[in-house]
């Protein structure tokens, strides 16, 4: 609670103060609940029934922050992918080391390195300031 800036349960707080700092980040990226949260909703981008990177990356942008990708992101989204897939593919151990975190078992009817590329640009979508900031 307090990487999130919360207030002590002590007494009540009418309104929460607004903070973005790199604790939050870290917590959001690395917290074991956070990256199987991350890893299902990969595994739920994949079972869609989305037959390109860029469908499932629209997919994922409106699953998670209720709007269309833009050019940009879309093209940053398929960098990641790529680069992430290229990583997972050479080393199947760190794949999955990733894809055990937490407590539900990972789908093994998805290829290991997809899953775990996927589970990135989960993890990049759920800890977007604009995911995690209410406006």
């Amino acid at each position: 609670m307090l990487a999130f800036d919360a207030p002590s349960r002590e007494a009540c707080a009418a309104e929460r103060p607004r903070s973005n700092i790199p604790q939050q980040a870290l917590v959001l990226l690395n917290d074991p609940v956070f990256v199987e949260a991350a890893r299902v909703f990969a595994e739920k981008i994949l079972q869609s029934n989305h037959s390109n990177d860029e469908e499932k990356i629209a997919y994922a942008f409106d699953n998670a922050l209720t709007r269309k990708p833009n050019t940009e992101e879309i093209k940053i989204m398929q960098s990641l992918l790529q680069n992430q897939r290229e990583r997972y593919k050479a080393d199947e151990k760190a794949a999955i080391e990733l894809l055990k975190t937490g407590m539900k078992a990972y789908d093994d009817s998805i290829e290991i390195s997809e899953l775990a590329a996927w589970t990135s640009i989960s993890r990049t979508l759920l800890n977007m300031y604009e995911t995690t900031a209410r406006l």
